[in-house]
């Protein structure tokens, strides 16, 4: 799936809004955002792709037209507007891939998170780690080992402020990028 139009609306709102280059951190990654050319470059030089290129870009927008506010009210994607309606595909595509991936170890995606980016375990489940994806951003990834009677289960939380700056589709976006990335860790 390309995200072409997507990156070309971003760049023309954030030309209306005159955004300045400047330098965005995602999920441990330094990306050089530069305006007047309509790119979005990792520290080496090299282009971003496409996805890390638009969550920066709206990421950008929300935070020029809003700013971050935290509420300390943690969700999960079934609490956003609309989530109940995307929830069987995130959880298809997010959820259950991670639940497969650290079901036999799931300490490991605690040794991944804090290892590649400094995630902090916090309490919830029998394991659980919060890390920062955005500058103000953190989200939680919360696994339960299960047992004879439940399946292992896993549940990532962010906090509902990021609702203001993100839509349904870019909270999905970024939970899926943060379970890449940990299922990328694991497997290094």
């Amino acid at each position: 799936m390309g995200y072409e139009a997507s990156l070309e609306l971003a760049w023309d709102e954030l030309d209306r809004m005159a955004l300045q280059d400047g330098t965005v951190s995602l999920l441990g990654e330094n990306y050089q955002v530069m305006a007047g050319e309509r790119a979005v470059l990792l520290s080496s030089g090299t282009p971003a792709g496409q996805m890390e290129a638009v969550l920066i870009l709206h990421y950008l927008i929300g935070l020029l037209q809003h700013g971050i506010h935290t509420s300390g009210e943690w969700i999960s994607f079934k609490e956003t507007r609309d989530g109940k309606l995307f929830w069987p595909a995130f959880q298809k595509s997010a959820i259950k891939p991670l639940v497969q991936s650290f079901q036999s170890d799931p300490e490991g995606l605690i040794r991944a998170m804090q290892e590649r980016l400094g995630g902090q375990m916090v309490e919830g489940g029998d394991v659980a780690v919060e890390l920062a994806t955005f500058p103000g951003v953190f989200v939680r990834l919360i696994f339960w080992k299960g047992d004879e009677e439940l399946p292992p289960e896993a549940s990532l939380l962010f906090d509902r402020g990021l609702t203001e700056i993100y839509s349904t589709e870019d909270v999905a976006v970024l939970l899926m990028a943060v379970v890449q990335k940990a299922i990328e860790w694991k497997a290094d």
